[in-house]
């Protein structure tokens, strides 16, 4: 039988590997930290075992084709950017993202001076770190390869299993969830995996922004010489409209709506509120419907979100101030172009796996907005609503419906048998929007202005409602849970003595169908914007407005599916 020193011999080559453990337990400090910091780690040793396993051999792959020393110089542009990724673990439970790295490359040098004497203390200790690392790095390290040949096809073998396993596990989740481009999501959230796992979180993100901002720039540039011709005849001296776009809620799980729990108090005390009762999305997931929401898009022509402006510019083109408020990252092309023409634009810097990224956080930012007192002001805030994980979405004061999901419960609760878990978690964060949104009502009440908030959830959600035991969205096969989509209205008493025919229309049409295509015409109809060539047969602001008898939904796979305006359970 071998000793433990024949063993250590064939695997590693001789060096001083006290030092060499050192220098490898830096380069471990954000991943050590993550085991106590990460969200996603929370409550389960096994994805904290598979998390330090990860990112071992991620650290491992490079010393398989360099010399020691080259080796750890290289790993050393990681150990200068860790105290990044720890301090965003730390402030936000998840690892670094392309909102935060785009906030540092925009940020002031002097509020970054500023920030960093502030904290000159633990800059110190940093400090001392990088130079210990480098000085042991040149003066302690024999420059050798660290594995033997034989060891370094064990790590590639181990390395390439393991991403094999993880991939299989993507596309299993896939398949469990029905979706129907099946690789293109294990692709995604196999790429996750590395955008959650210092130090390839960094290139990989780093990457993705640079790759997204040559495709916003790419589309500026094309859409640059677009133009609605918009205009506007103002007939008051101020008029401000919000527009509030949620994420996964469904139409029937509000009371307002007549359900028979109290997930919607604020908005059914308010009797300004109109609701709309059959209007359907015409995508099911958000990077699809979003410019079917935000342009003249519809799902048969979808490609002409992309070959025209949104209503955004051609509320810009009649005179209006624009805003654009996210808690959803700024990493679509589509989105941050028509953030970037905006006057003022703000993305959360986490996203949706952060446990404390909540929709009240861009209230601050609305009233940023508000303050500036600009006569003529377009809002879009465009929310987290209710994507999964749902208990992600609340506060714990708002965890009104229990049992509820905990801490970092995910997709190993996806079962029928926790219907009841997941349906209460997510009235919860249906409770939540509702407050959420009355916030917003009332703050633009407080304008005295002639003024309307808007809210259009992008999809629903599938609970596991029927036979079919659908979950979440997305899937191959569509349902009415996913389609059928809350859409309220509120209008300022302004509004409606300047606009008194508009609001006849507006409460005469709420039991219409309608669709996310009706979106663009009619919050410009709202505002009384005109341009050449307005379909006000689409706007349900309009007199003119006639309904669609087929409804159309373009599915993750391109297919359009067309159904009937009665046909509620395709």
């Amino acid at each position: 039988m071998k000793s433990v020193k024949q063993i250590f011999l064939e695997i590693f080559r001789p060096n001083d590997y006290k030092w060499i453990l050192l220098l490898f337990s830096i380069l471990l400090l954000p991943n050590i930290a993550g085991l106590f910091m990460l969200s996603d780690l929370e409550d389960s040793l096994f994805k904290k075992v598979a998390y330090l396993l990860f990112s071992v051999l991620i650290l491992f792959v490079p010393a398989l084709f360099l010399k020691l020393r080259y080796y750890f110089l290289l790993e050393g542009l990681f150990v200068l950017l860790a105290p990044l990724e720890i301090a965003h673990m730390y402030l936000n439970k998840m690892p670094i993202t392309e909102g935060f790295i785009s906030a540092i490359i925009h940020t002031n040098p002097g509020e970054a001076f500023e920030m960093l004497y502030s904290l000159k203390g633990i800059c110190i200790i940093v400090g001392f770190i990088w130079f210990c690392y480098f000085l042991i790095t040149f003066t302690r390290i024999k420059n050798d390869f660290l594995f033997t040949s034989k060891a370094k096809i064990i790590i590639a073998v181990m390395f390439i299993f393991f991403n094999l396993g993880l991939y299989g596990i993507m596309y299993q989740m896939a398949y469990k969830q029905g979706v129907i481009n099946r690789f293109e999501y294990a692709n995604d959230h196999f790429n996750k995996k590395y955008k959650k796992t210092y130090p390839a979180d960094l290139l990989t993100v780093s990457y993705s922004l640079y790759s997204n901002q040559k495709k916003e720039k790419a589309l500026q540039q094309e859409l640059q010489h677009f133009s609605f011709g918009a205009s506007k005849e103002f007939q008051t001296d101020k008029e401000l409209y919000v527009v509030v776009i949620g994420e996964s809620a469904r139409y029937g799980n509000f009371s307002i709506n007549g359900y028979e729990r109290p997930t919607s108090p604020e908005l059914k005390k308010n009797k300004e509120i109109l609701s709309y009762k059959d209007v359907y999305a015409t995508a099911n997931l958000t990077e699809i419907v979003l410019p079917l929401i935000l342009t003249r898009a519809t799902p048969p022509n979808a490609d002409l979100g992309y070959k025209e402006k949104a209503f955004t510019d051609a509320f810009a083109e009649a005179g209006f101030s624009t805003a654009w408020i996210a808690n959803q990252s700024s990493d679509s092309p589509f989105i941050s172009r028509i953030a970037a023409d905006s006057d003022y634009s703000f993305f959360s810097m986490t996203d949706f796996d952060a446990a404390t990224n909540f929709d009240g956080n861009l209230l601050p930012h609305l009233d940023t907005v508000l303050n500036k007192q600009n006569p003529r002001q377009l809002i879009v805030i465009h929310t987290l609503g209710s994507h999964f994980r749902y208990n992600f979405r609340y506060p714990k004061a708002f965890k009104y419906f229990t049992p509820a999901m905990e801490g970092t419960m995910s997709y190993s609760v996806l079962s029928p048998s926790n219907k009841e878990l997941l349906v209460n978690t997510y009235d919860n964060s249906i409770r939540y929007t509702d407050h959420i949104l009355s916030s917003i009502i009332n703050r633009v009440r407080e304008q005295q202005t002639t003024s309307a908030v808007i809210y259009i959830s992008d999809h629903a959600e599938n609970l596991y409602d029927d036979e079919k035991e659908l979950v979440f969205h997305g899937g191959s096969s569509s349902s009415v849970y996913e389609k059928h989509i809350p859409l309220f209205l509120w209008t300022s008493e302004k509004y409606k003595q300047v606009y008194p025919q508009k609001q006849i229309t507006l409460e005469s049409n709420t039991g219409r169908s309608l669709s996310s295509s009706n979106f663009f015409h009619t919050i410009l109809d709202l505002a009384d914007i005109h341009y050449p060539g307005e379909e006000l047969t689409a706007s349900f602001a309009s007199p003119l407005f006639r309904e669609d008898s087929v409804r159309y939904l373009l599915m993750p796979d391109k297919r359009v599916i067309h159904f009937s305006k009665n046909d509620r359970n395709d």
